[in-house]
């Protein structure tokens, strides 16, 4: 198959662009390209004292369990969350998602996954990993550097590999290990000139540690990153710092009424990020510089805003500072958030948040991901808006910011 733009209806003759999917890393991502001296430190996956198969790095430090975080069988099927029987479901050891034996090649490999964006009517996807998306912490919290670095490069490399085996139409982002600015401004030219379209970060690398991300420590970083026209993506997914996981539901709660819990207040971390930045004055020294909100959802933004405003209009004599415009104005100099489920952000709120800021996302192929149709789904959604802004929030939009010829 070959992608066929629609021919009819409210997403007739657009190139569809899913700004947030996922890739089930493979066993020897790593060591199948790692140095020598690298090889038994890299991340791999091994057995423990129970049987178990986990995530290692740097020898011994366990990452997670080897899950395969995908949530489509090889029939095409979604899995459900908590397999055959929920009654005996235990967050602590259960599987999350299909075996690496069951889940659909799309999970993984880049040819099948092209062939089903084609089945599903999407033109290109956006795409962020599992393991090194959700262990970054660990890499800045406990690795020596050099191998950290290692890490990300041999992520980096394997990606724009797999990039070339989806004809251009997936489009990994490239992890940089910002826990060095030398190394990270090094990694993120390297990216550029590979053919990387965006970069990763952590949205709140202070509770590692590291300066916050208003900082003049980041500047020459984000200096070069704007001169690359490089969006930095901050992804729920790079946040779980150690003594920041987990307690968000309350523990009387049913596993099912806990897990909507926990994603909840997962996304909503998010808002941490973009609170900061846009009471900074981040946005406004670097005007070149996009930041995208992954995963996370847009119906709590205008809130964030208004509550940014309302709170130096009310406490503060002389309200904002002249130098800061208001909230809403700041996100919309460069940050964008993504959606896929909801219904009152896009449909209702879209003014206040502004519809150049907005993208559209899938999630596949994990739980809550919008399969096994989703543009189906978005369609029905969004069939009342003006033409215009579904073109902006389904192609255009994505098309600028990642560099996607449509």
């Amino acid at each position: 198959m070959t992608y066929k733009p629609r021919e009819s209806g409210p997403f007739a003759g657009l190139k569809l662009i899913d700004a947030d999917s996922h890739i089930t890393e493979v066993e020897d991502l790593w060591t199948s390209r790692a140095p020598e001296k690298y090889k038994d430190l890299v991340p791999q996956c091994h057995l423990d004292e129970d049987g178990i198969s986990y995530w290692y790095v740097n020898g011994h430090q366990k990452l997670s369990k080897n899950n395969s975080i995908a949530f489509v069988n090889k029939a095409g099927e979604k899995i459900p969350y908590y397999g055959a029987n929920m009654e005996e479901y235990d967050r602590e050891t259960s599987q999350i998602g299909g075996s690496k034996e069951e889940i659909h090649r799309a999970a993984v490999e880049a040819k099948p996954r092209v062939e089903l964006l084609d089945e599903m009517g999407i033109y290109a996807q956006i795409v962020y990993p599992n393991i090194m998306g959700f262990a970054a912490p660990a890499m800045v919290q406990g690795l020596p550097r050099d191998l950290s670095l290692i890490i990300c490069q041999i992520y980096n490399d394997a990606m724009r590999e797999w990039q070339a085996e989806g004809s251009e139409r997936l489009l990994p982002q490239a992890m940089l290990p910002f826990w060095d600015i030398d190394h990270a401004i090094a990694e993120a030219r390297r990216a550029k000139d590979i053919g990387l379209t965006g970069v990763l970060m952590a949205g709140e690398p202070h509770l590692g540690g590291l300066p916050d991300l208003g900082t003049s420590h980041w500047y020459p970083l984000y200096e070069v990153l704007s001169e690359l026209e490089l969006p930095i993506n901050i992804h729920i997914g790079a946040r779980n710092w150690k003594g920041e996981q987990g307690g968000a539901a309350w523990p009387s709660l049913p596993e099912r009424a806990g897990k909507p819990v926990r994603s909840i207040q997962t996304e909503l971390s998010n808002s941490r990020f973009i609170s900061n930045l846009c009471a900074s004055d981040v946005l406004i020294r670097y005007p070149k510089l996009n930041w995208v909100s992954v995963e996370s959802g847009i119906g709590w933004i205008p809130y964030v805003l208004e509550r940014i405003d309302y709170e130096y209009r009310e406490e503060f004599p002389g309200g904002l500072p002249p130098e800061l415009p208001p909230a809403k104005e700041m996100f919309q100099k460069g940050v964008y958030g993504t959606f896929w489920f909801e219904d009152a952000g896009p449909l209702a709120l879209l003014d206040r948040i502004g519809a150049d800021n907005v993208l559209w996302e899938t999630d596949f192929p994990h739980p809550t991901s919008l399969y096994p149709s989703p543009v189906e789904r978005s369609e029905e959604k969004l069939k009342d808006l003006p033409p215009d802004v579904i073109r902006k929030i389904m192609q255009d939009n994505a098309a600028k910011l990642y560099k996607i010829e449509v």
